[in-house]
């Protein structure tokens, strides 16, 4: 744990820093959203958009952070050897951990927002290549960190398992379909009869023919 504590103390007055600046955000976006939407759907999606960008900045500030006092990084491609090594007796079990944890807010967060990662297969390719980046960013900038493709496999594991528990409240945040509104039956109506009037003097001209044939 002291292990821990001395390679991510900076995370601490950072964390402190700009979650400050989430929380303001959150009803200001929201105060914004309410002129197209929803008061409630305003509110939950921007607390959303807000906690993966602070995850966001939390976890790129996390690896541009040196660790150390090396200016280099450690290549280590061989999968389990790290995670082989943290489960010895004299491992750190915290560091699989935190690589579990890092993506884990992203894979629960984003399947909210967007719907083309609503499935897990998805999500893990979409951690897969984001911890990938990651990985590679901190080799390539020389903070002291150890990059390896267990750090890749436990990132992409993280982001998966946090997509899995929350799977069923993906579609929370989706705006309802409309109900659709049944249209007025419409009935056929019959054309009205038009019944022929005959005028008075042509029935009292044919009574009269019947009474009195002889009149012809």
């Amino acid at each position: 744990m002291g292990a821990l504590l001395r390679a991510f103390w900076g995370m601490i007055p950072i964390s402190a820093i700009a979650l400050p600046y989430a929380l303001l955000g959150w009803p200001l976006v929201a105060a914004r959203r309410r002129r197209r939407m929803a008061a409630r759907r305003a509110s939950a999606t921007a607390a959303v958009d807000c906690a993966v960008l602070l995850v966001a900045f939390l976890v790129f500030c996390l690896v541009i952070m040196p660790v150390g006092g090396s200016a280099d990084s450690t290549l280590d491609l061989v999968p389990g050897a790290d995670i082989t090594a943290a489960l010895a007796s004299d491992g750190s079990l915290w560091q699989v951990i935190g690589n579990v944890l890092l993506l884990c807010p992203l894979g629960t967060l984003l399947p909210l927002r967007i719907r083309r990662l609503r499935s897990l297969p998805r999500i893990a390719l979409a951690a897969l290549i984001a911890s990938v980046l990651v990985e590679g960013t901190q080799y390539l900038i020389h903070t002291g960190r150890v990059t390896s493709a267990d750090d890749v496999l436990l990132n992409t594991a993280g982001a998966t398992l946090g997509a899995a528990l929350s799977r069923r409240g993906w579609r929370a945040l989706d705006v309802a379909p409309p109900v659709p509104i049944p249209l007025p039956r419409r009935t056929i109506c019959e054309a009205p009869t038009r019944t022929l009037r005959v005028p008075r003097s042509v029935w009292d001209t044919r009574y009269a023919a019947i009474a009195h044939p002889e009149r012809r």
